[in-house]
């Protein structure tokens, strides 16, 4: 006896919504580990003064004595991994001034396209940061889409808005380091 096919819901879809893929999941633990890898270039005293766990301070300082390039590898990503659980905007407040005024207020334009104009500017930008994704980018801008749509509060938009910003932060910082 063949199995009926089951039905899916709306809200079968709305609860699976806010997950990542694993692939994106991935993704996001070597940009994480690329940024430790950043984090790590700091001068020490600045490493020391960094809001975060002991642990990610620590082995951002131990990155200095591992000279095997695979225990690097595997070191960062460790960081990666503790980087998971620290704030990001705060991660990204201390390696963007590296970037400079300029280039901050360039990334700014280019959330603002992004939202304004949607898929061919974000092909642009996929063009010109070569670690940016564009699926990644996509569910960003659909996620503020639908927060616009259904008229959320002022937070939560701001909220959505954000973590494109950090997204794209990243990938400017990645792109610029290979």
């Amino acid at each position: 006896m063949a199995r009926r096919p089951t039905r899916f819901t709306e809200e079968d879809f709305e609860v699976l919504e806010g997950r990542a893929s694993k692939t994106e999941q991935k993704k996001a633990v070597q940009r994480m580990a690329a940024l430790g890898a950043q984090l790590a270039e700091l001068p020490r005293k600045q490493i020391e003064k960094l809001p975060v766990e002991e642990r990610l301070i620590d082995a951002l300082l131990e990155v200095e004595s591992i000279t095997s390039h695979e225990a690097r590898r595997r070191q960062f990503q460790r960081i990666g991994k503790l980087l998971r659980n620290e704030d990001e905007t705060m991660i990204l407040s201390y390696l963007t001034p590296q970037q400079g005024a300029k280039k901050q207020a360039q990334l700014m334009r280019w959330v603002d396209r992004i939202i304004d104009q949607g898929d061919p500017v974000i092909n642009e930008f996929v063009k010109l940061y070569n670690a940016a994704e564009r699926h990644t980018l996509r569910q960003h801008l659909l996620r503020i889409q639908r927060d616009v749509a259904k008229q959320v509060s002022e937070e939560e938009l701001l909220e959505s808005k954000n973590k494109l910003v950090n997204y794209i932060q990243q990938v400017a910082l990645i792109s610029d380091q290979r």
